[in-house]
């Protein structure tokens, strides 16, 4: 995991300083290490305090910071081709990236052990066989990659960038651009800070961004990497009718996936609500790793804790519990804000127990944690799944499923890799891998709801736990969202209250606002209209508090 960043100047003026800046705004995203590259030199530090600018200046300029996951310490980027015409970083993670640098050892000089140097390697091969073909040479390499990435390319030769995103879009990057310069980066944060004002642009999933050379930018020019498969195009197809032939085939992708996202480690954390999603991961995981420690944030006395409490003990896991009062999220509220770069109600009241369970992780000493995020979207675990497919059938039901895993980019994954990010801890998401999307969406979708059953969803996800060796009233029950089970949701309402902010305090033209602001999530997009609109939907008075903090934390 790492914080990239970089600018090309539409004047041929010294950006690096700018550079400098961004990623001073990054350094939790990058802890271990900094570098930048600019006119085919790299320089390179453990901080950016370190770094000596006089030594290095150009008008288009790349700027890393790394935490170091995978291959020690020697590991900083920027990386640089063997011939020199390409620069690469890189942030996420390559599962087979050993199996790739076999391949390319006999005829490559690496210079370190991490999963990100065989990209730029790979590339290099793609992009000399295509006859210097940058963006063939993308589609052909992120082809052969399994795992999440986020790539910034300089071409050294007509000094073109590319900006590239995984198809999931795991790991995001943010470009905009002023009357002086294009910029990018991992957040939003460092682009505030350069003079890049809202509406900044995200590199949408399973997409390069090509910048052009510093003297001939007229207009980005954007292409999708069609050698990619789009989520879209994944086959859905039934293969899977009976419940045996679903969990059969989910166990080998989800055990797969675990052993991927484990290899290595003698210690990891798990972001753990509970939940049937994270006790699964929990479970598996202490199978693969010799330490695993769970970790659960709320108020004091919520469900979310309570029931954790009971099944770690059932399940003898070690849990972690940051148990919060109400006053104590009242101070978080603008931290959190600033963290995940907005302010939409329900994703603040999602954010802070994750932002409290990976924070006290970061404190014990975990650098890797594992989500449950993607369970509810692939096997069907929203009570509002069971009324579509009431209403509309089953095949409406899928593609609203479809949907809601295609916007998890940003509605969920942004958020979280911030939150994890802030903390210095790398997240990742073992329901999310490419193999278990596909055998997830072969299953027939009656396995996992049943008609007429809104309380209860993911019933392939909840036998392979029977399976496994989890007991019936732990893998069958009923779980709150976790804004509600953490008491978050409540605990907010509260406190706008408390500042002020009630009913009473809404003019007309206010709800007419929030009425025209984007949805975010699948409760607030559509799933209010089949369950509790009070559930769902935020009130506008909490939302209006939230508004009037952010007015002082984002800019």
């Amino acid at each position: 995991m790492c914080g990239i960043g970089g600018i090309v100047s539409k004047k041929g003026e010294n950006v690096t300083p700018l550079v400098a800046a961004m990623l001073a705004q990054m350094h939790n995203r990058g802890p271990d290490g900094v570098g930048i590259a600019a006119n085919n030199r790299i320089i390179q530090s453990d901080s950016v305090d370190g770094l000596q600018f006089s030594e290095i200046r150009g008008s288009s300029v790349l700027g890393h910071a790394r935490l170091a996951i995978v291959g020690g310490t020697c590991g900083s980027q920027p990386f640089r081709s063997c011939d020199g015409k390409l620069v690469v970083e890189h942030n996420g993670e390559i599962y087979n990236y050993k199996d790739i640098r076999k391949r390319l050892e006999e005829h490559h000089n690496f210079r370190t052990s991490t999963d990100s140097e065989v990209i730029v390697h790979l590339l290099e091969d793609h992009y000399n066989s295509n006859d210097g073909n940058l963006l063939d040479a993308i589609k052909k390499t992120v082809a052969e990659l399994d795992g999440i990435y986020a790539l910034a390319i300089r071409d050294e030769i007509n000094g073109t960038f590319a900006l590239v995103r995984d198809r999931l879009g795991v790991r995001q990057l943010y470009y905009g651009e002023n009357d002086d310069f294009i910029a990018f980066a991992s957040e939003k944060k460092p682009l505030w800070s350069i003079g890049i004002r809202e509406p900044t642009k995200r590199v949408m999933p399973g997409y390069a961004v090509l910048i052009p050379p510093t003297g001939r930018i007229s207009s980005f020019k954007i292409a999708e990497l069609t050698t990619l498969q789009s989520l879209e195009q994944l086959e859905t197809r039934i293969l899977y009718k009976t419940m045996d032939a679903a969990v059969n085939a989910y166990r080998k992708t989800l055990i797969k996936s675990m052993e991927k996202r484990t290899q290595d480690f003698k210690r990891i954390g798990i972001v753990f609500s509970g939940g049937i999603d994270s006790v699964l991961v929990a479970h598996l995981a202490r199978k693969m790793v010799p330490e695993v420690v769970c970790y659960t944030c709320g108020i004091k006395g919520s469900n979310d804790i309570d029931y954790s409490r009971q099944i770690a003990k059932k399940l003898d896991l070690d849990l972690q519990v940051n148990e919060l009062t109400e006053d104590e999220v009242e101070q978080l509220i603008p931290e959190i804000i600033h963290v995940i770069e907005e302010n939409n109600a329900g994703q603040v009241e999602v954010a802070i127990p994750v932002f409290g369970a990976i924070k006290m992780a970061h404190e014990q000493g975990i650098r890797v944690m594992l989500t449950g995020q993607g369970a509810d979207e692939l096997f069907g675990g929203y009570p509002w799944y069971a009324k579509i497919a009431d209403k509309d059938g089953y095949q409406k039901m899928q593609s609203y499923m479809v949907e809601d895993l295609l916007l998890l980019y940003k509605e969920t994954l942004e958020r979280e890799d911030k939150i994890s990010m802030a903390s210095s801890i790398e997240l990742r998401e073992p329901f999310l891998d490419i193999d278990l999307i596909k055998a997830a969406l072969r299953i027939d979708p009656r396995l996992n709801v049943k008609g007429g059953d809104d309380i209860l969803g993911k019933r392939v996800h909840r036998e392979l736990a029977l399976s496994l060796g989890i007991p019936r009233e732990i893998a069958y029950r009923i779980k709150e969202a976790a804004q509600h089970g953490s008491g978050i949701h409540a605990a907010i309402d509260r406190i706008a209250r408390k500042n002020g902010f009630d009913e009473s305090t809404i003019p007309r033209r206010y709800l007419e606002s929030l009425a025209a602001r984007e949805k975010i999530g699948s409760s607030q997009r559509y799933g209010h209209l089949f369950e509790s609109h009070k559930i769902w939907t935020a009130d506008p008075h909490v939302q209006m508090y939230l508004d009037s903090i952010s007015e002082k934390v984002l800019r």
